[in-house]
């Protein structure tokens, strides 16, 4: 009996240490990768703020995101997505640039100025129901060679739809 309580109380221990902590995160918060570049692709989500659905055993959280450069022909060199948790931006996938010519439309992972690209479902899909922020980011290349930036958080909630 003793040691039924000590691994009871162990894996109490255990649970409340270990479960990361979401957090809400703030413009100061941005990971290193996009420091000192500026900031001229733009990146939006729609809807900003995406609440999920059941389907099934699995949910949701349906929505696109799209990217446009008014100001220049862009490259892109580099994309991907961060989770913001224990109070961080952390790495969740740096995507292949063969991804964004399937996922987005480019050509050659290169933006035409004034051009949107869309991805239409750019959905989260899992088993578990949990909220939290996403970054995704994109790093490219100006015809002059200037390499430029461009971000924007989604944060998808724990409220179901249906």
């Amino acid at each position: 009996m003793k040691g039924l309580i000590h691994i009871t109380i162990f894996m109490f221990v255990h649970l409340a240490f270990c479960q990361a902590d979401y957090g809400t995160p703030t413009n100061e918060d941005l990971p290193e990768i996009l420091d000192g570049k500026r900031r001229i692709i733009e990146v939006m989500h729609f809807p900003k703020i995406n609440d999920p659905v059941k389907i099934d055993d699995r949910y949701f959280w349906k929505h696109a995101t799209a990217i446009l450069c008014k100001e220049s022909e862009i490259t892109i060199t580099e994309y991907g997505a961060y989770l913001y948790y224990n109070n961080t931006w952390n790495l969740r996938k740096k995507y292949p640039l063969k991804d964004l010519d399937k996922t987005f439309g480019t050509a050659k992972a290169f933006m035409e100025q004034g051009e949107p690209y869309t991805w239409a479902e750019n959905w989260r899909v899992d088993n578990r129901l949990f909220g939290g922020w996403a970054l995704w980011y994109f790093i490219g290349t100006t015809k002059e060679g200037e390499v430029v930036c461009g971000y924007e958080t989604i944060h998808t909630t724990s409220n179901v739809l249906n």
